[in-house]
Protein backbone atom coordinates (compact mmCIF):
# COMPACT_ATOMS: atom_id res chain seq x y z
CA UNK A 1 0.00 0.00 0.00
CA UNK A 2 1.42 3.41 -1.53
CA UNK A 3 1.36 6.76 1.08
CA UNK A 4 2.26 7.46 4.50
CA UNK A 5 -1.56 6.37 6.12
CA UNK A 6 -1.80 4.30 8.88
CA UNK A 7 -5.51 2.21 8.65
CA UNK A 8 -6.74 1.70 11.54
CA UNK A 9 -7.84 -1.82 12.97
CA UNK A 10 -11.69 -2.09 12.80
CA UNK A 11 -14.16 -4.47 13.51
CA UNK A 12 -17.87 -3.89 13.95
CA UNK A 13 -19.05 -7.02 13.87
CA UNK A 14 -17.39 -7.24 17.62
CA UNK A 15 -20.81 -6.39 18.87
CA UNK A 16 -22.34 -8.93 17.65
CA UNK A 17 -20.05 -11.60 18.31
CA UNK A 18 -20.34 -11.12 21.81
CA UNK A 19 -23.73 -11.05 21.75
CA UNK A 20 -24.42 -13.78 19.95
CA UNK A 21 -22.32 -15.61 22.14
CA UNK A 22 -24.11 -14.57 25.15
CA UNK A 23 -27.04 -15.88 22.81
CA UNK A 24 -25.94 -18.87 22.00
CA UNK A 25 -24.88 -19.33 25.52
CA UNK A 26 -28.19 -18.92 26.88
CA UNK A 27 -29.94 -20.97 24.17
CA UNK A 28 -27.52 -23.84 25.34
CA UNK A 29 -28.42 -23.41 29.01
CA UNK A 30 -32.16 -23.60 28.03
CA UNK A 31 -31.09 -27.19 26.42
CA UNK A 32 -29.60 -28.93 28.80
CA UNK A 33 -31.87 -27.65 31.73
CA UNK A 34 -34.46 -29.25 29.53
CA UNK A 35 -32.05 -32.33 28.73
CA UNK A 36 -31.86 -33.19 32.41
CA UNK A 37 -34.70 -31.60 33.80
CA UNK A 38 -35.57 -35.24 35.26
CA UNK A 39 -32.55 -34.80 37.25
CA UNK A 40 -32.77 -31.37 38.56
CA UNK A 41 -35.09 -29.82 41.16
CA UNK A 42 -36.45 -26.46 41.42
CA UNK A 43 -33.68 -25.10 43.47
CA UNK A 44 -31.12 -26.42 41.01
CA UNK A 45 -32.69 -24.78 37.51
CA UNK A 46 -33.15 -21.48 39.98
CA UNK A 47 -28.92 -21.67 41.20
CA UNK A 48 -28.43 -22.59 37.22
CA UNK A 49 -30.27 -19.69 36.21
CA UNK A 50 -28.88 -16.98 38.73
CA UNK A 51 -25.03 -18.39 38.24
CA UNK A 52 -25.51 -19.30 34.24
CA UNK A 53 -27.90 -17.66 32.23
CA UNK A 54 -28.09 -14.38 34.24
CA UNK A 55 -24.45 -14.07 32.91
CA UNK A 56 -25.08 -15.07 29.34
CA UNK A 57 -27.86 -12.43 29.05
CA UNK A 58 -25.61 -9.75 30.36
CA UNK A 59 -23.09 -10.84 27.44
CA UNK A 60 -26.05 -9.97 25.36
CA UNK A 61 -26.42 -6.67 27.28
CA UNK A 62 -23.16 -6.06 26.99
CA UNK A 63 -22.84 -6.32 22.92
CA UNK A 64 -25.73 -4.10 22.46
CA UNK A 65 -24.47 -1.60 25.19
CA UNK A 66 -20.88 -1.33 23.33
CA UNK A 67 -22.74 -1.22 19.78
CA UNK A 68 -24.38 2.27 20.78
CA UNK A 69 -21.55 3.24 22.56
CA UNK A 70 -19.49 5.89 21.42
CA UNK A 71 -16.51 4.04 22.07
CA UNK A 72 -14.19 4.21 18.69
CA UNK A 73 -13.84 1.29 16.44
CA UNK A 74 -10.56 0.74 16.67
CA UNK A 75 -10.87 -0.32 20.24
CA UNK A 76 -13.19 -3.05 19.54
CA UNK A 77 -10.68 -5.57 19.40
CA UNK A 78 -8.60 -4.82 22.44
CA UNK A 79 -12.47 -5.50 24.27
CA UNK A 80 -13.15 -9.22 22.46
CA UNK A 81 -9.46 -9.87 23.43
CA UNK A 82 -10.41 -9.27 27.07
CA UNK A 83 -14.06 -11.04 26.61
CA UNK A 84 -13.26 -13.77 24.51
CA UNK A 85 -9.81 -14.24 27.06
CA UNK A 86 -11.67 -13.83 30.46
CA UNK A 87 -14.02 -16.75 29.37
CA UNK A 88 -11.43 -19.13 28.31
CA UNK A 89 -8.81 -17.96 31.05
CA UNK A 90 -11.69 -18.50 33.83
CA UNK A 91 -12.83 -21.41 32.54
CA UNK A 92 -9.20 -23.33 31.92
CA UNK A 93 -8.92 -22.25 35.63
CA UNK A 94 -11.66 -24.04 36.61
CA UNK A 95 -11.47 -26.99 34.53
CA UNK A 96 -7.92 -27.76 36.25
CA UNK A 97 -9.91 -27.48 39.32
CA UNK A 98 -12.62 -29.59 38.46
CA UNK A 99 -10.23 -32.35 36.33
CA UNK A 100 -9.15 -33.04 40.51
CA UNK A 101 -12.27 -32.10 42.29
CA UNK A 102 -15.20 -32.84 40.25
CA UNK A 103 -18.92 -32.29 40.35
CA UNK A 104 -20.38 -35.37 41.46
CA UNK A 105 -23.06 -35.31 38.34
CA UNK A 106 -23.04 -34.38 35.10
CA UNK A 107 -25.19 -31.51 34.82
CA UNK A 108 -22.91 -29.92 37.63
CA UNK A 109 -20.31 -30.49 35.79
CA UNK A 110 -21.71 -28.97 32.37
CA UNK A 111 -23.33 -25.70 34.53
CA UNK A 112 -20.00 -25.43 36.78
CA UNK A 113 -17.98 -25.15 32.96
CA UNK A 114 -20.75 -22.92 31.56
CA UNK A 115 -21.13 -20.54 34.52
CA UNK A 116 -16.78 -20.64 34.19
CA UNK A 117 -16.66 -19.64 30.78
CA UNK A 118 -19.88 -16.91 31.00
CA UNK A 119 -18.54 -15.44 33.81
CA UNK A 120 -15.49 -14.98 32.63
CA UNK A 121 -16.25 -13.10 29.60
CA UNK A 122 -18.66 -11.14 31.29
CA UNK A 123 -15.29 -10.11 33.95
CA UNK A 124 -13.53 -9.65 30.63
CA UNK A 125 -15.93 -7.60 28.70
CA UNK A 126 -16.69 -5.32 31.66
CA UNK A 127 -12.43 -4.58 31.92
CA UNK A 128 -12.33 -4.13 28.44
CA UNK A 129 -14.71 -1.64 28.21
CA UNK A 130 -13.65 0.69 31.23
CA UNK A 131 -10.37 0.25 29.41
CA UNK A 132 -11.57 1.50 26.02
CA UNK A 133 -13.70 4.20 27.52
CA UNK A 134 -10.77 5.62 29.72
CA UNK A 135 -8.88 5.81 26.73
CA UNK A 136 -11.21 7.31 24.95
CA UNK A 137 -11.93 10.16 27.50
CA UNK A 138 -8.17 10.70 27.61
CA UNK A 139 -7.97 11.13 24.16
CA UNK A 140 -11.07 13.56 23.95
CA UNK A 141 -9.49 15.48 26.84
CA UNK A 142 -6.17 15.70 25.13
CA UNK A 143 -8.24 16.79 21.62
CA UNK A 144 -10.26 19.39 23.81
CA UNK A 145 -7.51 20.74 24.96
CA UNK A 146 -5.64 21.26 21.70
CA UNK A 147 -8.47 22.94 20.60
CA UNK A 148 -8.84 25.26 23.53
CA UNK A 149 -5.17 26.11 22.73
CA UNK A 150 -5.81 26.66 18.90
CA UNK A 151 -8.67 28.41 19.56
CA UNK A 152 -7.02 30.87 21.88
CA UNK A 153 -4.00 31.47 19.49
CA UNK A 154 -7.21 32.32 16.82
CA UNK A 155 -8.89 34.96 19.16
CA UNK A 156 -5.45 36.66 19.75
CA UNK A 157 -5.01 36.51 15.95
CA UNK A 158 -8.33 38.24 15.78
CA UNK A 159 -7.66 40.59 18.31
CA UNK A 160 -4.84 41.44 16.33
CA UNK A 161 -6.30 42.15 13.14
CA UNK A 162 -9.07 44.46 14.63
CA UNK A 163 -6.53 46.48 16.65
CA UNK A 164 -5.03 46.76 13.25
CA UNK A 165 -8.01 47.54 11.27
CA UNK A 166 -8.96 50.25 13.88
CA UNK A 167 -5.43 51.98 14.68
CA UNK A 168 -3.52 51.79 11.61
CA UNK A 169 -6.11 50.84 8.05
CA UNK A 170 -9.17 52.45 9.45
CA UNK A 171 -7.45 55.73 10.89
CA UNK A 172 -5.14 56.18 7.51
CA UNK A 173 -8.28 55.15 5.58
CA UNK A 174 -10.65 58.58 7.73
CA UNK A 175 -7.27 60.51 7.35
CA UNK A 176 -6.99 60.39 3.21
CA UNK A 177 -10.84 61.10 3.41
CA UNK A 178 -10.40 64.12 5.55
CA UNK A 179 -7.57 65.49 2.99
CA UNK A 180 -9.62 64.76 -0.03
CA UNK A 181 -12.74 66.74 1.30
CA UNK A 182 -10.58 69.58 2.34
CA UNK A 183 -8.82 70.00 -0.83
CA UNK A 184 -12.57 69.09 -2.59
CA UNK A 185 -13.25 72.80 -1.32
CA UNK A 186 -10.90 74.25 -3.27
CA UNK A 187 -10.52 72.07 -6.61
CA UNK A 188 -10.19 73.55 -9.75
CA UNK A 189 -12.06 71.39 -12.96
CA UNK A 190 -9.28 69.14 -13.82
CA UNK A 191 -8.69 67.74 -9.97
CA UNK A 192 -12.00 67.50 -8.67
CA UNK A 193 -12.94 64.24 -10.55
CA UNK A 194 -9.89 62.59 -8.85
CA UNK A 195 -10.26 64.07 -5.62
CA UNK A 196 -13.98 63.00 -5.76
CA UNK A 197 -12.64 59.25 -6.74
CA UNK A 198 -10.57 59.18 -3.87
CA UNK A 199 -13.25 60.64 -1.31
CA UNK A 200 -15.76 57.98 -2.72
CA UNK A 201 -13.92 55.11 -2.64
CA UNK A 202 -11.62 56.19 0.62
CA UNK A 203 -15.85 56.06 2.09
CA UNK A 204 -16.23 52.44 0.45
CA UNK A 205 -12.91 51.57 2.22
CA UNK A 206 -14.19 52.65 5.08
CA UNK A 207 -17.41 50.40 5.01
CA UNK A 208 -15.10 47.85 4.33
CA UNK A 209 -13.54 47.75 6.95
CA UNK A 210 -16.16 48.04 9.21
CA UNK A 211 -17.74 44.98 7.90
CA UNK A 212 -14.51 43.03 8.79
CA UNK A 213 -14.35 44.59 12.20
CA UNK A 214 -18.25 43.69 13.05
CA UNK A 215 -17.10 40.37 11.95
CA UNK A 216 -13.78 39.91 14.26
CA UNK A 217 -15.82 41.82 17.06
CA UNK A 218 -18.48 39.11 17.02
CA UNK A 219 -16.01 36.02 16.63
CA UNK A 220 -13.38 37.21 18.71
CA UNK A 221 -15.17 35.62 22.02
CA UNK A 222 -16.39 32.06 22.09
CA UNK A 223 -19.18 32.61 24.47
CA UNK A 224 -22.12 33.97 22.63
CA UNK A 225 -24.34 32.83 25.29
CA UNK A 226 -25.57 36.48 26.79
CA UNK A 227 -28.49 37.78 27.23
CA UNK A 228 -29.85 40.65 25.05
CA UNK A 229 -32.98 43.05 25.65
CA UNK A 230 -34.51 42.51 22.13
CA UNK A 231 -37.34 45.08 22.70
CA UNK A 232 -34.36 48.15 24.59
CA UNK A 233 -32.09 47.12 21.47
CA UNK A 234 -34.78 48.10 18.69
CA UNK A 235 -35.86 50.88 20.43
CA UNK A 236 -32.36 52.09 20.48
CA UNK A 237 -31.49 51.21 17.02
CA UNK A 238 -34.87 52.87 15.81
CA UNK A 239 -34.61 56.04 17.49
CA UNK A 240 -30.53 56.16 15.78
CA UNK A 241 -32.42 55.69 12.20
CA UNK A 242 -34.57 58.28 12.76
CA UNK A 243 -31.83 61.01 13.94
CA UNK A 244 -30.08 59.95 10.76
CA UNK A 245 -32.88 59.93 8.14
CA UNK A 246 -35.20 62.78 7.46
CA UNK A 247 -38.99 62.25 6.32
CA UNK A 248 -38.70 58.63 7.80
CA UNK A 249 -42.11 56.90 8.96
CA UNK A 250 -41.65 54.46 11.36
CA UNK A 251 -44.14 52.10 12.40
CA UNK A 252 -43.07 49.84 16.09
CA UNK A 253 -45.04 46.65 18.03
CA UNK A 254 -42.04 46.15 20.35
CA UNK A 255 -42.59 44.42 23.70
CA UNK A 256 -40.75 45.35 26.84
CA UNK A 257 -38.33 42.89 28.49
CA UNK A 258 -38.21 40.10 26.11
CA UNK A 259 -34.45 38.51 26.02
CA UNK A 260 -33.08 36.92 22.92
CA UNK A 261 -29.29 34.90 23.70
CA UNK A 262 -26.91 36.70 21.71
CA UNK A 263 -24.56 39.80 22.39
CA UNK A 264 -23.06 42.68 20.88
CA UNK A 265 -22.98 41.65 17.44
CA UNK A 266 -26.97 41.70 17.46
CA UNK A 267 -26.99 45.42 17.60
CA UNK A 268 -25.07 45.48 13.93
CA UNK A 269 -27.66 43.16 12.96
CA UNK A 270 -30.44 44.87 13.33
CA UNK A 271 -28.61 48.30 12.57
CA UNK A 272 -27.59 46.88 8.99
CA UNK A 273 -31.03 45.17 8.84
CA UNK A 274 -32.47 48.66 9.42
CA UNK A 275 -30.62 50.85 7.60
CA UNK A 276 -31.19 48.59 4.35
CA UNK A 277 -34.79 48.68 4.55
CA UNK A 278 -34.15 53.17 4.21
CA UNK A 279 -31.28 53.51 1.96
CA UNK A 280 -32.72 51.05 -1.09
CA UNK A 281 -36.10 52.98 -0.50
CA UNK A 282 -36.33 55.79 -3.16
CA UNK A 283 -40.37 57.11 -2.18
CA UNK A 284 -40.25 60.43 -0.93
CA UNK A 285 -41.50 58.91 3.17
CA UNK A 286 -39.93 55.89 3.58
CA UNK A 287 -41.34 53.66 5.87
CA UNK A 288 -40.07 50.82 8.07
CA UNK A 289 -42.31 48.73 10.03
CA UNK A 290 -40.71 46.31 12.79
CA UNK A 291 -42.61 43.76 14.55
CA UNK A 292 -41.68 41.79 17.31
CA UNK A 293 -43.72 37.67 18.11
CA UNK A 294 -42.40 36.24 20.86
CA UNK A 295 -43.05 32.28 21.59
CA UNK A 296 -42.23 29.82 24.02
CA UNK A 297 -38.84 28.91 22.67
CA UNK A 298 -38.05 31.50 20.03
CA UNK A 299 -38.58 34.95 19.41
CA UNK A 300 -39.22 36.44 15.75
CA UNK A 301 -38.27 40.19 14.33
CA UNK A 302 -39.98 41.16 11.56
CA UNK A 303 -38.55 44.29 9.37
CA UNK A 304 -40.70 45.20 6.75
CA UNK A 305 -40.44 48.35 4.25
CA UNK A 306 -42.18 49.88 1.20
CA UNK A 307 -39.32 49.77 -0.78
CA UNK A 308 -39.34 48.20 -5.14
CA UNK A 309 -38.46 44.93 -3.31
CA UNK A 310 -35.81 42.36 -4.41
CA UNK A 311 -35.09 41.64 -8.13
CA UNK A 312 -35.71 37.77 -9.13
CA UNK A 313 -32.29 37.19 -10.05
CA UNK A 314 -30.74 38.54 -6.74
CA UNK A 315 -33.30 36.45 -4.29
CA UNK A 316 -31.39 33.10 -4.57
CA UNK A 317 -28.18 34.58 -3.87
CA UNK A 318 -29.08 37.62 -1.56
CA UNK A 319 -27.30 36.24 1.92
CA UNK A 320 -24.13 34.97 0.12
CA UNK A 321 -20.91 36.62 -0.08
CA UNK A 322 -20.98 39.12 -3.06
CA UNK A 323 -17.03 38.52 -4.74
CA UNK A 324 -18.10 42.41 -6.17
CA UNK A 325 -17.26 45.25 -3.95
CA UNK A 326 -16.38 43.14 -0.98
CA UNK A 327 -19.69 43.49 0.13
CA UNK A 328 -20.36 41.90 3.37
CA UNK A 329 -23.43 42.82 4.29
CA UNK A 330 -26.78 40.50 4.14
CA UNK A 331 -23.69 37.75 4.15
CA UNK A 332 -22.31 38.60 7.48
CA UNK A 333 -26.30 39.09 9.29
CA UNK A 334 -26.65 35.70 8.19
CA UNK A 335 -23.04 34.37 9.89
CA UNK A 336 -23.82 36.15 13.29
CA UNK A 337 -27.28 35.38 13.37
CA UNK A 338 -26.46 31.58 12.77
CA UNK A 339 -23.89 32.02 15.29
CA UNK A 340 -26.61 32.70 17.77
CA UNK A 341 -28.47 29.54 16.93
CA UNK A 342 -30.81 31.53 14.74
CA UNK A 343 -31.86 31.93 11.13
CA UNK A 344 -32.40 34.87 8.98
CA UNK A 345 -34.76 34.75 5.99
CA UNK A 346 -36.33 36.87 3.36
CA UNK A 347 -39.90 36.06 4.03
CA UNK A 348 -41.87 38.55 1.30
CA UNK A 349 -40.97 40.74 -1.41
CA UNK A 350 -42.76 42.59 -4.58
CA UNK A 351 -43.39 45.65 -5.66
CA UNK A 352 -45.31 47.29 -2.69
CA UNK A 353 -42.45 46.42 -0.18
CA UNK A 354 -40.14 43.15 1.26
CA UNK A 355 -39.94 41.81 4.65
CA UNK A 356 -36.71 40.31 6.51
CA UNK A 357 -37.43 37.73 9.49
CA UNK A 358 -34.82 37.69 12.09
CA UNK A 359 -35.61 34.32 14.50
CA UNK A 360 -33.68 33.59 17.32
CA UNK A 361 -33.76 31.86 20.80
CA UNK A 362 -35.37 33.27 23.71
CA UNK A 363 -33.88 33.72 26.65
CA UNK A 364 -34.67 34.26 30.22
CA UNK A 365 -33.98 37.52 31.39
CA UNK A 366 -31.10 38.24 34.16
CA UNK A 367 -33.69 39.31 36.67
CA UNK A 368 -35.46 36.75 36.21
CA UNK A 369 -35.89 35.50 39.53
CA UNK A 370 -36.63 38.65 41.93
CA UNK A 371 -39.95 38.84 39.72
CA UNK A 372 -38.42 42.37 38.16
CA UNK A 373 -36.85 42.15 34.83
CA UNK A 374 -33.71 43.98 34.06
CA UNK A 375 -34.01 46.54 31.11
CA UNK A 376 -30.25 46.19 29.67
CA UNK A 377 -30.58 45.58 26.42
CA UNK A 378 -27.57 43.56 26.64
CA UNK A 379 -26.16 41.74 30.20
CA UNK A 380 -22.84 41.22 28.65
CA UNK A 381 -22.34 44.78 27.04
CA UNK A 382 -24.71 47.73 27.44
CA UNK A 383 -26.48 48.53 23.80
CA UNK A 384 -28.19 51.71 26.04
CA UNK A 385 -28.27 55.60 24.41
CA UNK A 386 -25.16 55.89 25.52
CA UNK A 387 -23.31 53.18 23.69
CA UNK A 388 -25.78 54.07 20.72
CA UNK A 389 -24.52 57.63 20.88
CA UNK A 390 -21.00 55.95 20.58
CA UNK A 391 -21.39 54.38 17.49
CA UNK A 392 -19.90 56.89 15.13
CA UNK A 393 -16.84 55.92 17.34
CA UNK A 394 -13.96 53.38 16.55
CA UNK A 395 -13.88 51.27 19.69
CA UNK A 396 -17.80 49.90 19.15
CA UNK A 397 -19.33 48.15 16.50
CA UNK A 398 -19.18 50.17 13.50
CA UNK A 399 -22.24 51.52 11.06
CA UNK A 400 -22.51 49.49 7.72
CA UNK A 401 -25.50 49.12 6.11
CA UNK A 402 -23.28 49.32 3.04
CA UNK A 403 -25.80 47.25 1.07
CA UNK A 404 -26.05 49.53 -1.83
CA UNK A 405 -22.15 48.51 -2.90
CA UNK A 406 -23.27 45.02 -3.43
CA UNK A 407 -25.84 45.52 -6.19
CA UNK A 408 -28.45 44.50 -3.74
CA UNK A 409 -31.86 45.61 -4.06
CA UNK A 410 -33.75 47.80 -1.24
CA UNK A 411 -36.35 45.69 0.95
CA UNK A 412 -40.15 47.02 0.94
CA UNK A 413 -43.03 47.23 3.18
CA UNK A 414 -46.42 44.99 2.78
Amino acid sequence: MSGGAVRQPTNPTVPWLIGGFGSLSFAFFLGWSRWFASELDATAIALGFLTVAVPALGLVWGGYRLERSTVGLDRYGRIAQWCFGGGIGFLAINVLIMVFFPWPSTTGNISWAQFSLNVGAVGGFAVGYVEARAIQREVEATAAAVRAERLADERKVLTYLNDLLRHEVLNSTQIIGGHASLLLEDADDRSRPHLETIDRESDALTDVIDDVRAMLNANREPDVSGTVDIGALLEAELRSLDDRFDALEIDADVPDDVFVAGNEGLRWVFENLLENAVEHNDGEQPRVAVTVATRPETVAVEIADDGPGIPPETRETLFERKSENHGLGLYLVRILVGRYGGAVELTATGPDGSVFTVTLPRAHGPDDTDGEPARAPVTDGDVSETATAERAETESIPNTGSESDDGEAGTGFP
